[in-house]
């Protein structure tokens, strides 16, 4: 076993235990909006660490070079999507996104 295929074996594994940690997150904790704290990691930090296992695998080939666009894809669109989940639930539960009287907001 050469360096270059330990070191994507190791980030591949990495990337498992990411995405298992987080699905078990997301079984563990009950409420919706828990749950969105787990979707960060696996929308971001998994992929991130493929993406690298395939750099390291191709370098910087055209297989490489399109790994590296897709995971900066997914790394902008993952704050979007979660945000965006986020106001669906809470629209959902409360029928509209803007806070209720009684909750605390920051103004800073």
């Amino acid at each position: 076993m050469t360096v270059r295929s330990f070191v994507v074996v190791l980030l591949l594994s990495g990337a498992v235990v990411v995405e298992l940690a987080c699905a078990l997150g997301v079984l563990v904790v009950r409420d919706s909006f828990d749950r969105l704290h787990f979707l960060g990691p696996a929308a971001s930090l998994g992929p991130f660490l493929v993406v690298m296992a395939l750099v390291v695998e191709n370098a910087l080939s055209t297989n490489g070079v399109k790994a590296i666009l897709a995971g900066a894809l997914m790394l902008l669109t993952a704050p979007i999507l979660t945000h965006a989940t986020g106001r669906a639930a809470r629209v959902r539960q409360f029928g509209h996104w803007e806070p209720l009287p009684l909750e605390e907001v920051d103004q800073d």
